[in-house]
């Protein structure tokens, strides 16, 4: 048998084997005591870490090209485990999602994956909640997040984060444009930081959600989120309650707010499952600076009413030739008009057909 043919079927079987490690599949446990983690896109349903396989793991993200979700939450990941998995994020370009929450990271490990959010633009995750993460800590993201342009969501609930850290966020979002979703209930964020984030959100436009419940704010600070709040375009979730000194008129304006966000939040929901929006955390939203947010809720198009053949519907059914030139449509493109259009007639011929069934 001459060599030439063997060293093909040498080659094929080559290719083969490492098209099959390449194969996309989710990861756990079993992995991680192998310690192999190719072709694996996810990473998750572990119960324990170690330190060891923290380091192993740190340094497999320095050259991996598969993983995309690396779950941690609940491991026993420590201070010295989250600066080495920081390390391993600096040069990564493929990894979208950290879990981190439940641990045990305080300042340390936190402010470590704030140096890496500086260099690291592809992560859009990153879940640091039911930690002990102080102000320093969160001094430390806040100067990742000031460099940073690819992160879209900040889990930093149940920690430790004060005025001095809420503050240090707060001021970075004023460069940091990115950044969509923040959760940081049940920390000790107080009037000063809250008049801090209304300022970011009269400078970020792009800020989709800010919940702040259970934490320390006072009449002045929450009358400063509200005012703030109605005047943000593409804010649909501001949660500030549960904010046990608020009282009087603060109290009244939180709740009309809250009646006003749940509005938005049910318009947000339905234009990005119309397709008519990308979602918070696209490239493409908020969903509410989407151009169709603003006529389709003058039309109550996203209403339970609408969608059940309530008024609403039955208002537009009366008009639909006319629906084009509505004054609500105006602002769109004519391309854009079609489609609302032509959505409208689709729920309107739905509900004539049940009718004369």
């Amino acid at each position: 048998m001459s060599s030439a043919p063997l060293s093909r079927r040498r080659l094929l079987v080559s290719l083969l084997l490492a098209a099959s490690s390449a194969i996309a599949r989710e990861c756990g446990q079993e992995e991680l005591k192998a310690q192999h983690i190719g072709g694996c896109t996810s990473f998750e349903h572990l119960k324990y870490v170690g330190h060891r396989n923290a380091i192993w793991l740190a340094e497999a993200l320095h050259n991996n090209t598969d993983l995309r979700t690396l779950d941690l939450h609940h491991t026993k990941i420590g201070d010295d485990d989250a600066a080495a998995l920081a390390e391993g994020l600096r040069n990564n370009v493929h990894l979208v999602r950290l879990a981190m929450h439940n641990n045990h990271i305080y300042d340390k490990g936190s402010a470590a994956l704030g140096e890496a959010l500086a260099e690291n633009h592809v992560l859009t995750h990153l879940q640091l909640s039911s930690n002990a993460v102080g102000d320093v800590g969160a001094k430390g993201l806040a100067n990742g997040l000031r460099a940073n342009y690819g992160l879209r969501r900040l889990d930093l609930y149940f920690n430790l984060v004060g005025e001095e850290g809420a503050i240090a966020i707060a001021d970075a979002l004023h460069e940091n444009r990115q950044l969509r979703i923040l959760h940081l209930d049940t920390n000790h964020v107080g009037d000063a930081a809250a008049k801090r984030f209304a300022s970011a959100l009269d400078a970020n436009e792009k800020l989709a959600e800010l919940t702040l419940t259970y934490n320390q704010m006072n009449n002045e600070g929450i009358h400063a989120l509200v005012d703030a709040a109605w005047r943000h375009r593409a804010m649909h979730a501001l949660k500030i309650h549960h904010n046990h000194k608020v009282s009087g008129d603060a109290a009244e304006a939180a709740a009309k707010l809250k009646v006003e966000m749940e509005e938005r939040q049910t318009l947000a929901k339905w234009l990005v499952e119309e397709g008519l929006a990308e979602d918070a955390e696209s490239e493409g939203g908020p969903p509410l600076l989407s151009p169709f947010a603003a006529p389709a809720r003058a039309l109550q198009l996203h209403t339970r009413e609408f969608r059940t053949g309530g008024a609403p519907l039955q208002a537009l059914r009366d008009s639909l030739r006319e629906l084009p030139s509505h004054a609500a449509l105006r602002s769109l493109t004519a391309e854009q008009r079609d489609t609302l259009v032509a959505l409208v007639r689709r729920e309107v011929a739905k509900h004539t057909e049940k009718e004369e069934l």
